[in-house]
């Protein structure tokens, strides 16, 4: 043969050994996955079971339905395509393994991580769970192979099996100290308010309707059976991206966002007060603004209009996001609303046709929806400059209602309300706002003292973020991380509402009714003892009324006060001014004096001789304070139990001195389990559940009538002693002062 024949075939021989070698191999890819079916199958059933999740997690707006067979026909691909190319070029390498089991595995393993990273549960937690997972297949896997090829081993690998599913899905360990206590402890000075409940439906009939710009892909009520005509908005000066999804679902973008509300309004000529509300960043494709039904029917029986607006479209998705300056932006559409419905009292021939009192007007939100409703009564400081917004000034928001509200600061600048009511109610295993950010908002709130005006902050042991409203589900995280939230400690969801109900509709009566019957409700929850879940309140309070005795700002010296007062300590061990901190470790809005002690502790304040007050108009001494024995070292950690005494001594050497305990003891500390497994708090979404207690600020009442009981007088005070025993104990004390009767 020549030469150059023999040079041209010797490539073809090379080529055609290669590619025999290429066949061979591939004939060989499954070679090694011989009785390992029942292990395969499980693998296969856990992809599906992931695609599932992934389905539920991240809707397309299409229907459950859809959603579920487009994932799960796309895992199916995935899975077979991957699975086939993964196992080919393990034969390749000539690895020793059943490489179609392997390709599989390594599939749920990638995927089981990536849905849990993309959900924010942290990378130490993701990888634990993506273990326990492919764990949990390989046993289900075992036993079904086992009883397929009826080996002997099946009769280890099916109890098996069954006992670690059963335990994944019923081991659900609580430690003790999670559980709350209960608040209601007998007073002889507490005693119930001779006033009905006011969570119960009043006398108004309700009629309902909607408004909206009659165009909606998906809610009939806001499209053809819309009874009121509103007009769109354009947002374009603070949403800047729109993504064409976001219009493909909704119908518009962001020049064209609809007002859409709906309304619960009391049959009658009125006028009525109105309270409007907006819901907080849910999946858009979730609606939220039906969820607070329960609220709008309550109150309009009792003779206040309520609206709760959608703002479904400006709500994160994973497809497009979030848009635009979100926070501003939700205050921004709140006062478009509140302004069309003032074009709407003004207009004949429609429902509310001067049945308004648009002087008497209280916005109410939920989560990103309770800041959104501080900025709208703070709007100056956020739309100066905004034309838009014209006319706003004819609204007068007397009250604010904050329900587990965010509190992030938007241009270096946060909410500040003055002369405004303020209610914030959060809950200690609310596992999405999970610091009470309303508690910030509280110390940012002032009075002048020229209006009757209150502020109150309500901390409820055992009530979550998405309870408080019923579109929301009980979970306050999406799939898959809302499987691996505690579900034990927390209140019945109609519970949890119902704590809504009395403070949000008592907290009207007095704001927007001028119904002071309640007002004592708000100074000690054991007033309405009948009408409130059995579970533990921290409540504080203030109105127009304190007189503030000291204040514990950083300017101060921790000795001595402005108004000439002193202060001095025994038996401590720490004594300085402080800000008590949430669970991010961010401070919070007011300082206060933190005490830490042994076994016994006194701390006095000694008036000035010049000090005077009006004794004729003085009702109660009052001061605040917060548990912070959780930065105590172990045993006492989160669990003392100090007492107190309060001495009152006097210019004519007499002391009157008053049990605290026996008014209201010191709440313990309440701790929080928000997994299911409280051995993996510190991992759990890099952290956020580290911290099991966030101090909450008790206000504690003493009434004068104990003084004058004792023939003392405020005039005749010297000084003012807190004698704490019982210890170790650590406490933070501020909003030291005096009310006055109104």
């Amino acid at each position: 043969m020549p030469i150059y024949e023999q040079e041209y075939l010797a490539p073809r021989k090379k080529r055609t050994r290669m590619l025999h070698w290429f066949k061979r191999r591939s004939t060989l890819t499954f070679a090694r996955d011989g009785k390992t079916l029942g292990i395969l199958l499980a693998m296969v059933v856990g992809s599906f079971f992931l695609a599932s999740i992934a389905a539920l997690s991240m809707p397309t707006g299409l229907g459950t339905f859809i959603d579920l067979l487009l994932f799960i026909v796309a895992n199916a691909l995935a899975l077979f395509l991957l699975g086939v190319t993964v196992s080919w070029l393990l034969s390749l390498l000539y690895l020793p393994v059943p490489r179609a089991l392997l390709s599989a595995t390594i599939y749920n393993g990638a995927l089981c991580y990536y849905m849990l990273d993309e959900a924010s549960m942290g990378l130490t937690f993701s990888l634990i769970m993506t273990g326990v997972f492919l764990v949990t297949l390989l046993m289900i896997g075992l036993a079904l192979n086992s009883m397929l090829y009826r080996s002997k081993f099946g009769y280890i690998a099916v109890p098996m099996s069954v006992a670690w599913v059963l335990f994944l899905l019923f081991f659900h360990p609580t430690i003790e100290q999670f559980e709350s206590t209960s608040s209601f402890q007998a007073n002889d000075y507490i005693t119930p308010l001779a006033v009905g409940n006011p969570a119960e439906e009043g006398e108004y009939r309700v009629q309902s309707f909607t408004y909206g710009s009659g165009r909606d892909n998906h809610r009939d009520e806001f499209a053809d059976e819309v009874q009121l005509l509103s007009r769109s908005i354009d947002a374009s000066d603070y949403i800047t991206t729109w993504k064409d999804w976001r219009t493909t679902f909704w119908g518009f973008d962001q020049t064209e966002l609809p007002l859409n509300g709906r309304v619960w309004m009391p049959e009658g000529e009125g006028p009525f007060p109105l309270a409007m509300i907006v819901h907080g960043n849910h999946r858009m494709e979730n609606f939220s603004d039906a969820g607070y039904a329960y609220l709008g029917e309550l109150l309009a029986s009792r003779g206040i209009a309520m609206v709760s607006i959608d703002e479904n479209f400006l709500n994160f998705t994973n497809w497009t996001g979030i848009p635009g300056d979100n926070y501003r932006l939700r205050a921004w559409v709140m006062m478009h609303h509140l302004l069309q419905i003032k074009d709407f009292t003004a207009s004949e021939n429609n429902p509310f046709y001067n049945r308004i009192d648009l002087s008497r007007v209280a916005v109410m939100g939920h989560s990103r929806g309770g800041q959104a409703a501080a900025i709208v009564a703070d709007y100056e400081r956020f739309f100066e400059d905004d034309e838009s917004l014209d006319g706003f000034e004819t609204i007068n928001v007397e009250s604010v209602v904050a329900i587990a509200p965010t509190d992030v600061s938007i241009d270096d600048e946060r909410p500040r309300l003055n002369d405004v009511n303020y209610l914030t109610i959060h809950g200690a295993r609310d596992g999405d706002v999970n610091n009470f950010r309303g508690d910030r908002q509280y110390g940012r709130t002032s009075f002048t003292g020229s209006l009757d005006r209150l502020k109150s902050a309500v901390y409820i042991a055992d009530a979550n973020h998405s309870q408080f409203n019923t579109d929301w589900g009980r979970a306050d995280m999406r799939l898959p991380g809302g499987m691996f939230l505690s579900r034990k400690q927390m209140m019945d969801p109609e519970e949890q509402r119902e704590v809504a109900k009395v403070f949000i509709s008592a907290f009207l009566e007095v704001t927007l009714h001028n119904n002071d019957q309640y007002q004592p409700l708000f100074m000690d929850i054991r007033h309405g003892e009948e009408w409130l879940p059995r579970t533990q309140y921290v409540t504080r309070y203030v109105d127009s009324t304190y007189e503030r005795l000291v204040s514990f700002n950083r300017n101060n010296d921790v000795e001595e006060f402005p108004q000439g007062i002193t202060a001095s300590a025994e038996g401590f061990t720490e004594w300085d001014k402080t800000s008590t901190v949430d669970r991010g470790g961010n401070n919070k809005a007011a300082d206060g004096v933190v005490m830490e002690w042994e076994d016994d502790m006194s701390y006095t304040l000694s008036l000035p001789e010049s000090y005077v007050t009006d004794a004729d108009s003085v009702e109660y001494f009052s001061f605040s304070m917060a548990q912070m024995d959780k930065e105590l070292e172990a045993p006492y950690t989160g669990e003392t139990d100090p007492s107190l005494e309060l001495v009152f001594s006097l210019n004519d050497g007499g002391e009157v001195s008053i049990s605290v305990d026996a008014l209201q003891p010191i709440p313990p500390s309440i701790w929080t389990q928000y997994t299911r497994y409280p051995f993996l708090e510190d991992i759990t979404r890099d952290g956020k559940y580290e911290e099991a207690i966030e101090p909450a600020f008790q206000t504690y009442f003493i009434p004068i009538m104990m003084l004058e009981e004792a023939e003392a007088s405020v005039e005749d005070l010297e000084s003012i002693t807190w004698q704490f025993s019982d210890g170790p104990g650590r406490l933070v004390i501020d909003d030291i002062g005096f009310f006055r009767e109104e």
